[in-house]
């Protein structure tokens, strides 16, 4: 079939090759290359295989920067990479380049979402192990501590063990419910429940025979002390935790500022701060973005992550 008779993705991918051939072929400069949304007529997969042609045989000698619209041209375990650009309709101050999390306007930020909501629904569907957790920003915590303790060679969670974000806790039981014909293992990882009607929710389905008892586990379980309530970020010593939240915004409350009540880290702030809830997401960014080493954090804590990680391992047979 000629050329001028395929599809525009094939075309402009052809094309691409034999650019890039001669580009290759110049030994005697050095090159940026800028693609402007080179994904554009390809169909889905065809996207993850152009941009595993960029991993693999152009980034290792050349720079590359390219604009997209397309989910399926971002890769969400490098999104730390990604830049947004907006639009601001203001002559004086033209389009704005910033970093994602900095990103405001909903329609810039709807590929990266899609992204995201599509690794985790591939994961979620490839992999027969799947932990539940309430938020990214667990998973972000649980990524962060178990590349710590990788490194100091403890116990990490199972590689064969996806986590999978469910987006809340009142979203659990209704996340559960839908994957129970999908012959899948799952454990869950929680807050501890302060509203009843979530809790009898979940307490249904260990009834109706959907999820063991045993596989639905509370953060609570793994804090120091005697608290009955807990959230990941109790994991943390009080001291890591408020480093993290000052750094991610920008305030100084010291401990002692916070009201003296055995409760939630996470609630102490709220109620010093006089809001009802905070963005628990940016915490957790702050962590891995700010350059965490083995010594990061303390002892406790990462021994309270591996007690945890050598637990959820266990109820995967």
């Amino acid at each position: 079939m000629p050329l001028g008779n395929r599809s525009k993705g094939f075309i402009w991918f052809f094309s691409f090759l034999v650019w890039f051939s001669k580009i290759q072929a110049d030994r005697t400069k050095n090159y940026i290359i800028l693609l402007d949304e080179p994904g554009l007529n390809l169909h889905a997969s065809a996207q993850a295989d152009l941009l595993r042609y960029i991993n693999e045989k152009l980034t290792p000698q050349y720079q590359v920067i390219y604009t997209t619209h397309s989910p399926f041209m971002v890769e969400t375990g490098k999104i730390n990479r990604v830049r947004t650009v907006y639009d601001t309709l203001d002559p004086k101050v033209g389009s704005v380049v910033s970093d994602s999390i900095q990103e405001k306007d909903p329609d810039t930020l709807f590929p990266l979402q899609a992204a995201l909501g599509y690794d985790i629904a591939q994961n979620l569907f490839i992999s027969s192990n799947n932990l539940l957790v309430e938020g990214p920003g667990d998973l972000v915590y649980f990524e962060v501590l178990n590349d710590i303790l990788k490194q100091l060679g403890k116990n990490t969670i199972r590689e064969d063990i996806t986590v999978v974000p469910v987006g809340g806790l009142d979203k659990v039981s209704s996340f559960i419910s839908l994957l129970r014909g999908q012959k899948l293992n799952i454990v869950c990882i929680l807050d501890t429940f302060t509203d009843q009607k979530g809790k009898k929710r979940i307490e249904d389905l260990i009834v109706d025979k959907i999820i063991k008892g045993k596989n639905i586990l509370f953060f609570d379980e793994f804090v120091s002390g005697s608290r009955k309530i807990a959230d990941i970020e109790d994991m943390f010593e009080v001291s890591e935790y408020l480093k993290l939240y000052n750094s991610a915004f920008k305030s100084s409350i010291k401990e002692a500022d916070l009201p003296q009540t055995v409760t939630n880290i996470t609630k102490r702030i709220a109620d010093y701060m006089g809001v009802a809830r905070y963005n628990h997401y940016l915490p957790s960014i702050e962590l891995m973005r700010s350059g965490y080493t083995t010594t990061t954090l303390s002892e406790s804590t990462i021994n309270r992550f591996e007690l945890l990680f050598t637990r959820i391992n266990s109820l995967f047979l």
